[in-house]
């Protein structure tokens, strides 16, 4: 069986940064250690995590929750954001913050907040329900409307000023569909394409193995985006697709009559993982 790894696969650079602020801050920090939410959506690095002393504090902890917590306790804001309102509530609490939030994230919160001051509209093109849409939701109050498919368009006046951003991991066939929905009912629309290009690549690099291998395995937990829609694309394109969160997860007889398997992973996924679940597929050759 011959192996083909994805260059590109595994943390994106904002994902790396937030582990080695909070890994650092373990070392280091005599004080107690939380992170408000989990830090990126992948249990096994959040379980490492753990092992080192940094707690998890739900995000929709309500006073008495905080009020448990140690005076001194440092915080750390999750690489998907929190809604302005949330980061008030725990300074006010007189906690002190560390914010983990992706750079190109935080580039997505700016827009969004111009976009407000200035009395436009602002679509967020993703899941709603998803950590990071929720935090950049908080930067537009009342005049922001998630939109996961054209039929999540609210009903305006067409001359309603219209800014447009995307969740950062949103794929690029959804983004130009969506897109032009918007386009086509409304004539004040300015579009800012905010997606990553480092989950762009990725994807693009999945599509392109699926076209030169038997069966793809994709690496990451189930609660990631990312690594969902890398496992869609890869059914997609016809290829024999394995999602999986451990390399136990894989079995000799999945992958009989495979001459080449490819190897891909969501941007929450660490190298050691990666690493594990590739040892174990030249394991079954």
């Amino acid at each position: 069986m011959t192996i083909l790894l994805a260059q590109h696969a595994g943390f994106c650079w904002g994902v790396r940064r937030v582990v080695h602020l909070a890994e650092e801050q373990a070392r280091t920090c005599t004080r107690p250690v939380y992170t408000f939410g989990p830090l990126i959506h992948n249990n096994a690095v959040i379980e490492r995590l753990t092992q080192h002393g940094i707690r998890v504090i739900p995000p929709d902890a309500d006073d008495a929750a905080l009020a448990q917590l140690a005076p001194d306790a440092l915080i750390i804001i999750r690489a998907h954001g929190v809604p302005p309102h949330a980061t008030a509530r725990l300074q006010q609490a007189g906690f002190a913050l560390v914010n983990g939030t992706c750079p190109h994230v935080e580039k997505i919160q700016h827009l969004i907040a111009a976009a407000h001051q200035a009395g436009r509209t602002v679509f967020i093109l993703g899941d709603a329900a998803h950590a990071e849409v929720i935090g950049l939701l908080g930067f537009c109050d009342t005049r922001g409307h998630v939109v996961h498919t054209a039929a999540d368009l609210p009903n305006l006046s067409p001359a309603t000023p219209i800014t447009v951003v995307a969740q950062s991991t949103l794929d690029a066939t959804t983004f130009t569909a969506l897109v032009g929905a918007i386009t086509a009912r409304f004539t004040n629309v300015i579009v800012e394409d905010t997606r990553c290009h480092a989950t762009s690549r990725t994807q693009a690099e999945a599509r392109a193995l699926c076209a030169r291998v038997a069966a793809m395995v994709i690496i990451g937990d189930r609660h990631s985006a990312n690594t969902n829609r890398l496992e869609q694309i890869c059914r997609e394109c016809g290829a024999r697709t394995f999602h999986v969160e451990h390399a136990d997860d894989l079995q000799p007889g999945d992958f009989v009559g495979c001459a080449t398997v490819g190897v891909t992973a969501g941007s929450s996924t660490p190298d050691w993982l990666i690493a594990a679940v590739i040892t174990r597929l030249e394991s079954f050759t």
